[in-house]
């Protein structure tokens, strides 16, 4: 017994060579009625490749917090002198906890925007120290491009956790998939 009596769904994103690909393959698995309720469930979108897509278009309407942030980041991590400045501004605010170093993101990846507002957030207060300490520095958000900032990594952080559980490859996630769009649907309304 080869493969086409073991296959009963392939998930994939959304991608349109997938989805010839998918027809290709369902169409050889069905000349050997291999394929369970003839089919119907065999391509299943990707769960997390749709969650991405939906936050990446959210995030669009969002982007000049996160421009000030970005650059405030690239700023900093731009060179190691500027690197030295912003840590010696880190010390002087104190109290700041440095478990997390700054994160530059992708742009195409929506889930290191957040993982950089989570670092650059706890550093707000380094952020304006550099300003008045480096006139060069010209990117520091306000605190309402702040407060923006941290409002936008509060609304990522389920969908960063959802993701990640979801797409998880060392443990089964389908069991996962209606509690966790439960909990983001809940969230959206």
């Amino acid at each position: 017994m080869g493969i086409e009596k073991k296959v009963f769904s392939l998930t994939l994103d959304n991608a349109s060579s997938n989805d010839n690909m998918q027809d290709i393959l369902k169409e050889q698995l069905s000349l050997h009625n291999s394929l369970l309720c003839d089919g119907e469930f065999f391509h299943i979108r990707s769960s997390a490749h749709i969650l991405n897509l939906i936050v990446q278009e959210g995030l669009k309407v969002a982007t000049t917090a996160l421009n000030k942030i970005r650059e405030s980041v690239k700023y900093v991590k731009g060179s190691e002198s500027r690197m030295k400045k912003f840590e010696e501004c880190v010390v002087a605010v104190r109290g700041i906890d440095t478990s997390i170093s700054l994160r530059l993101d992708v742009s195409t990846r929506w889930n290191s925007t957040y993982l950089m507002l989570e670092s650059a957030i706890k550093y707000k207060k380094a952020f304006a120290s550099l300003q008045l300490n480096d006139r060069n520095y010209k990117y520091c958000p306000s605190s309402e491009e702040w407060l923006r900032g941290e409002k936008i990594c509060e609304f990522l952080e389920p969908f960063y956790d959802t993701t990640n559980l979801i797409s998880g490859s060392s443990y089964p996630t389908s069991n996962m998939y209606f509690m966790q769009f439960w909990k983001i649907e809940v969230l959206l309304k």
